[in-house]
């Protein structure tokens, strides 16, 4: 089982032009995966996680984007209550 650090994260229009939500992930090593390319991962025994400003999170997959009628699936998430780095959504651009 692999372990990938995460410490940016690339956001892109939503299909309706009414939010941002992720594109992938970047990790410390400077790689770009797509969100499908982490979910897939997970689900072959990989771990992902985030590291960024002394938080950390561990990476989930979800069915799709949790805003209302946004259809973008799979998606991915971590403590999406939280306003601090340990949320994926508010991790640097890469």
């Amino acid at each position: 089982m692999a372990t990938h650090i995460v410490t940016k994260v690339r956001k892109e229009l939503s299909a309706d032009g009414t939010h941002r939500h992720i594109e992938g992930v970047c990790t410390n090593a400077g790689t770009h995966y797509t969100r499908k390319e982490v979910v897939d991962s997970i689900h072959a025994g990989s771990l992902w996680k985030t590291q960024a400003d002394g938080y950390e999170a561990v990476i989930e997959p979800v069915a799709k984007c949790p805003r209302s009628g946004c259809t973008a699936a799979p998606y991915i998430r971590t403590n999406p209550d939280s306003t601090k780095k340990d949320n994926l959504e508010n991790l640097d651009a890469c």
